[in-house]
């Protein structure tokens, strides 16, 4: 479904790039839009999934949106911000990256509010809908491997830019393609699907341990945006297989400094107050 909404998103969108502040649509590859249109599908579909099995409130899925817990949110931002932030200083130090000669910091604003919007779609979509569901019917920490399992197939399916080349029906599904093809190579491998899996797993952790969203949307915010930050603003100048490959979540030093903020999560949120606290409780 969301490889056929892709190119629609994409042509509604290029007529709105004449707009005051939407010129950025125009040049905005069609890969993107190919992720968001796998997002959007996933929520659309969530609702009448949620009608079916007869579900009325958010309390059902053991989640709250609790503005006394609000606070979780720009803490989470600034805990994961910082870790990815050093773990990237960490790379420019040893000279796998420097910062280019023009850094576009005009573009921060912008990848602020993409990181935001992505994060409490994904999270609602993932730890609140699809996790709670599975917490219906199955012990937590198994709930929270399915789901962590199935957030880190969904995110390798973002394949690289297209280029030039025009934009058809056809044009999604040929990136679907694409990107199950990258999840052959090794490192696409690490990067793509072990590294999402853990910080899946992060998330899950910090939804349980807060019994809310509020957290797992600022460690998820704060991760996003660190990395796209990063990536705009410095040139990749080599690798260091298996340690560091691509970008900040490529490799087994990505993995390494996830469970370095799982383990900060657990010990800084040791007293958030969660319907469960660990992973290993059942339901």
């Amino acid at each position: 479904m969301g490889a056929a909404l892709a190119p629609v998103l994409f042509w509604c969108s290029q007529p709105l790039s004449d707009l005051p502040g939407l010129g950025f649509l125009k040049d905005t590859d069609f890969s993107r839009f190919f992720a968001r249109a796998v997002l959007l599908a996933a929520a659309l579909l969530a609702f009448p999934v949620i009608q079916w099995i007869g579900m009325r409130r958010l309390h059902d899925l053991k989640i709250t949106w609790a503005w006394s817990r609000s606070w979780q949110l720009p803490a989470g931002f600034l805990l994961a911000g910082i870790v990815i932030a050093l773990w990237g200083w960490f790379a420019m130090k040893i000279g796998l990256a420097e910062f280019k000669v023009r850094p576009p910091w005009n573009l921060v604003s912008n990848l602020l509010l993409t990181s935001v919007s992505v994060a409490v779609i994904e999270e609602f979509l993932f730890r609140g809908v699809i996790f709670g569901l599975f917490r219906q019917t199955t012990p937590t920490w198994l709930a929270a491997i399915f789901v962590s399992a199935i957030f880190s197939i969904i995110h390798p399916l973002r394949p690289s830019s297209t280029g030039a080349e025009p934009i058809t029906w056809h044009s999604g599904f040929d990136l679907l393609l694409q990107s199950i093809q990258h999840l052959l190579e090794p490192l696409d491998l690490i990067g793509g699907f072990v590294t999402i899996f853990v910080l899946g797993l992060v998330l899950a952790h910090a939804t349980v341990k807060t019994g809310a969203l509020w957290l797992p949307i600022g460690l998820h915010s704060g991760v996003v945006f660190a990395k796209m930050s990063f990536n705009k603003l410095t040139h990749h100048l080599a690798d260091f297989p298996p340690w560091f490959g691509p970008d900040l979540t490529t490799g087994f030093g990505a993995i390494a400094i996830l469970l370095l903020l799982w383990l900060l999560v657990w010990l800084l949120f040791r007293r958030a107050d969660g319907s469960e606290h660990a992973l290993s409780n059942g339901d």
